[in-house]
């Protein structure tokens, strides 16, 4: 049995108008930045916790989480973990998208920056 009451939850636009997480290089270059809903950031946070992950939990607070090239690499690793788990196409597109652009970051030669993730 399925409802469709809370068939809006799986909907991108239900998320357009949301709080959003900033995602960038702690050297901060707005245009190389991610600002994703709040409110799937942290659905993907408090999964993470459920599983009792460690890096991904970090990002779903107010609090901006700076994360070395070690959290880095653990933040990538958790997402595909939660993401391989889910039914839920606005999660993992999230998901996706920020391995994609901390993966970019682990691939240059000798990047040894941060990450950071700053919600509201």
């Amino acid at each position: 049995m399925t409802s469709d009451r809370f068939a809006d939850r799986l909907d991108a636009a239900t998320y357009e108008h949301d709080e959003v997480v900033g995602v960038y290089e702690t050297t901060h270059d707005d245009k190389d930045s991610l600002w994703l809903s709040e409110r799937l950031v942290r659905r993907l946070a408090r999964i993470a916790a459920a599983y009792e992950l460690h890096t991904l939990p970090m990002i779903g607070g107010s609090d901006p989480a700076v994360l070395n090239r070690q959290r880095c690499q653990a933040l990538v690793d958790e997402l595909v973990f939660v993401a391989e788990r889910l039914d839920d196409p606005v999660a993992i597109t999230t998901a996706q998208t920020i391995q994609d652009y901390v993966a970019a970051r682990l691939r240059r030669p000798g990047w040894s920056g941060d990450v950071t993730v700053d919600g509201n």
